[in-house]
């Protein structure tokens, strides 16, 4: 652990504004950073890597934090949408990434257009133009200018659909889903197929994020499916969402099948900084082992 009892010496799953369902301010990423020793972060966007020019020139006043280029894009497997944490993309993309990013920000938008859609079918009128007065409740202008009238982050939905009378309850928002895409087809991620391929063509290492759903909570069949499917060369064994028990399990498997173990705390806001920074749970001597793996620009 860094200096800070609880804090590992690196945060390897980090969300910014510019992560749809965002709201953390990328360079109070860095300062926590320096705050707590620790030495190593990921800003992992989902869907894009947007924020790269801002995180890499805020690196340069940071120097004794380490970031390396990173996004969490998520893909369609045969088992459904996966999350995985992409590292070490250089600082500008070949064409074909760059096509792949730009499959992302269009599904983005079809998504949120869906949604749209399959509430107003349903007859709650929810327009486009509402969409994009909810985006505006929490993301900043410069976001928005580069993403578009993206889908919007659960809490605020939720809310939103229960202010309006759509449903009764924010808990009911996944039956509302249900009902919504028996009105309206939901676009499906980019294909893992389509999308890993180009990622390893830029040098990237690829990690499943919080697998303990999609390992079916440890079978060894299912991980072995998707470590062939998603071409894995790590897991992120230390997350909130995977129980200490299965962290060793995860560990072991990486152990076992010559692949890397990451820690992140998935922070997404301001105060998830301060509470959760780095507190992942993942021993130290993992870093050197990302390291060793991840290309260096």
């Amino acid at each position: 652990m860094s200096d800070s009892e609880g804090t590992a010496s690196y945060d390897l799953h980090l969300h910014t504004y510019w992560s749809y369902d965002a709201e953390a301010t990328p360079v109070n990423h860095f300062i926590r950073a320096r705050e707590l020793g620790v030495k190593c972060i990921t800003v992992t966007e989902h869907h894009v890597l947007d924020s790269l020019p801002e995180v890499l020139e805020l690196a340069q006043d940071f120097s004794d934090v380490m970031m390396v280029p990173s996004a969490e894009l998520t893909v369609t497997t045969s088992i459904g949408a996966v999350d995985l944490l992409c590292y070490g993309f250089p600082p500008e993309q070949s064409t074909a990434m760059k096509q792949v990013l730009a499959a992302y920000h269009d599904w983005q938008c079809a998504f949120g257009a869906a949604i749209s859609a399959g509430l107003s079918a349903l007859g709650h009128p929810f327009s486009d133009r509402e969409r994009m007065d909810l985006l505006k409740t929490y993301r900043p202008n410069k976001a928005i200018r580069v993403q578009g009238n993206t889908h919007v982050k659960g809490g605020v939905i939720r809310q939103f659909c229960v202010e309006k009378g759509f449903m009764n309850s924010v808990d009911d928002y996944s039956d509302l889903m249900k009902q919504a895409g028996r009105m309206v087809t939901f676009p499906q991620y980019p294909h893992v197929r389509d999308v890993i391929p180009a990622v390893k063509a830029e040098g990237a290492v690829v990690a499943i994020a919080h697998p303990h759903g999609y390992f079916n909570q440890g079978e060894v069949e299912r991980m072995d499916m998707l470590r062939e499917e998603c071409s894995l060369d790590g897991i992120e064994c230390a997350h909130p969402s995977v129980p200490d028990e299965f962290t060793l399990v995860y560990r072991e498997y990486c152990e076992r099948n010559g692949m890397f173990s990451t820690g992140g705390s998935d922070c997404h806001s301001d105060a998830d900084i301060e509470r959760a920074f780095a507190a992942h749970g993942g021993p130290d001597d993992w870093l050197d082992e990302f390291l060793n793996r991840v290309p260096m620009s």
